[in-house]
């Protein structure tokens, strides 16, 4: 078994000491240790037969749906209790947890080679595409290939400094999104379009700051037809809507290239061709850079370029994935929380007070420091993603038998940590069915929170690479957005469905009201 590369699994256990992490060692020490170990038993589930597995259990649930399958993950636990095993036809056995205590026993244990089920479908049109040698990146890979790259990506892309040099240009890009929200307004103050649609627009900006060092225009409103923003917008959107199409469908592109599968090569393509040209001119420009003084500062994808370690090939792959990743999933989990906080006055009056505290009239650009004391903002974030998660949690595939209190996981099955729950569980939240951003305030006033009760961008080494790059681009938003105006949502709840991450249904539409007199 490879282990992970040391400086990077130093970094990971100070980080899981921080948090308090009981390793996996100690663990099954204190096991050992105890003269009243419990027998083993069978882990409980529905009915399984060879082949179709538990489809029969779901075929006769009259409210399945594989849309919203939470709905059926909350009965099995309900009817089997806190570790259920459940079979999908055709994949491994799968056991489903929501206990933090049993999440974060998995995450420690695994942490050495934390092994999670690829995108196969991405996995797949990269092999079979000549240029990526057999690699699909860090997002799909395991092994000796994802610690490769991981130990080059992650110092880069995860360190404060950065991340906070790009937080001017994001400023800027939330401050342009701001005049298209003033333009797109009718009289009562309502964005008459799919806001989750302009959302896109924002995040897909704001990450090509990054991804493609430049502004490509997605908030222009005189963007012509078919122009190249419009063309880069829609293929990260089409890729990313291809695998979550292709990841949770019936995955008949296995067999023969499906109509999702070729929208996944094409827009591919065109990422691909793009992200090439661009690093081609970085490459340029930071040697001209260099000439000129050897010891200037180099962005992010500047410094990748200068390590021997990575190639142009793993670069421009990453770069790639940083569009779609970074896109939809950005723009949906700050639609949840303007939606939260228009549910919720009283939170979004505290986030105005505490802006207009940091921010006075706003004129200044914004700065890491100005982030540093927004405790609520993020408290904010925190409590929306408890509430309406982005996701229902990682997953691990099991590298050896694993014991779990009573219960023996076996080598190869996966384990579905079910973070959601644990966000929606009366017994690690008080009043856990109201929107409280108070609870995750330095003095825990609705008591202490399990560190991995909530952690919408995972835990660990595989901890979403990009999370400290969303988080700030969602803070600047919300920031910006809130001090400018008062948000209301006027159209019920909303809804969502689970296709690999969880997306609201159909058209939002939000009230912007100027909160200051124009000038």
């Amino acid at each position: 078994m490879w282990r992970l590369q040391r400086p990077l699994a130093l970094c990971v256990v100070r980080r899981i000491d921080n948090y308090q992490c009981r390793t996996a060692t100690a663990a099954a020490t204190a096991s050992s240790s105890c003269t009243t170990t419990p027998p083993l038993q069978e882990v409980p589930g529905p009915r399984c037969y060879p082949v179709i597995g538990s489809l029969l259990d779901m075929i006769f649930d009259k409210d399945f749906n594989k849309d919203k399958i939470h709905i059926y993950f909350k009965k099995l636990f309900q009817k089997y209790g806190s570790v259920v095993r459940v079979k999908f036809p055709g994949q491994p056995t799968m056991v489903i947890v929501h206990n933090p205590e049993h999440l974060q026993f998995i995450l420690n244990a695994t942490m050495h080679n934390p092994v999670r089920p690829p995108m196969e479908s991405l996995k797949k049109v990269r092999y079979e595409n000549d240029y990526y040698e057999k690699k699909s990146g860090l997002v799909s890979e395991n092994g000796e290939e994802w610690a490769r790259l991981a130990t080059v990506l992650r110092p880069k892309v995860m360190r404060p400094n950065n991340v906070s040099q790009y937080l001017a240009r994001v400023d800027q890009v939330t401050l342009d999104f701001l005049q298209r929200i003033s333009f797109l307004r009718d009289s009562s103050g309502e964005v008459d379009v799919d806001f989750r649609k302009e959302l896109n627009k924002w995040s897909s900006e704001s990450i090509c700051l990054i991804s493609l060092n430049q502004r490509i225009g997605c908030l222009d409103p005189s963007l012509p037809a078919g122009s190249e923003p419009q063309r880069i917008v829609k293929a990260t959107v089409d890729f990313m809507k291809a695998i979550m199409e292709c990841e949770s469908g019936s995955k008949l592109w296995k067999l023969y290239p499906t109509k999702t599968y070729k929208q996944l090569q094409t827009s591919m393509e065109i990422l691909r061709e793009k992200t090439i040209d661009v690093l081609d001119e970085i490459e340029s420009e930071m040697k001209a850079k260099l000439e000129k003084d050897p010891h200037s500062s180099l962005t992010m994808l500047e410094q990748l370029l200068c390590q021997d370690s990575i190639t142009r090939k793993d670069i421009i792959t990453f770069m790639m994935d940083l569009l779609p990743g970074a896109t939809e999933t950005v723009s949906d989990m700050v639609a949840v929380i303007l939606y939260l906080l228009a549910k919720n006055p009283q939170a979004q009056i505290k986030v105005q007070e505490e802006i207009d505290r940091v921010l006075g009239d706003g004129v200044d650009v914004l700065t890491q420091k100005h982030l540093n004391q927004l405790p609520y903002i993020k408290a904010v974030v925190k409590e929306a993603s408890r509430v309406l998660p982005p996701a229902l949690g990682p997953v691990r595939i099991l590298q050896e038998d694993l014991r779990l209190g009573n219960f023996l996981l076996q080598k190869g099955w996966l384990v579905f940590l079910m973070n959601a729950f644990a966000g929606w569980d009366p017994a690690q939240f008080e009043k856990h069915d109201q929107f409280l951003p108070d609870r995750w305030l330095r003095h825990r006033p609705y008591g202490d929170i399990h560190p991995c009760a909530v952690i919408p961008f995972s835990f660990g080494v595989r901890m979403c690479i990009g999370r400290r790059l969303a988080e700030q681009e969602i803070y600047t938003l919300i920031a910006r957005m809130l001090h400018c105006y008062n948000v209301e949502y006027k159209h019920g709840e909303i809804d969502r469905v689970h296709k690999f991450v969880f997306s609201p249904v159909g058209p939002m539409k939000f009230t912007f009201t100027d909160r200051h007199p124009r000038k």
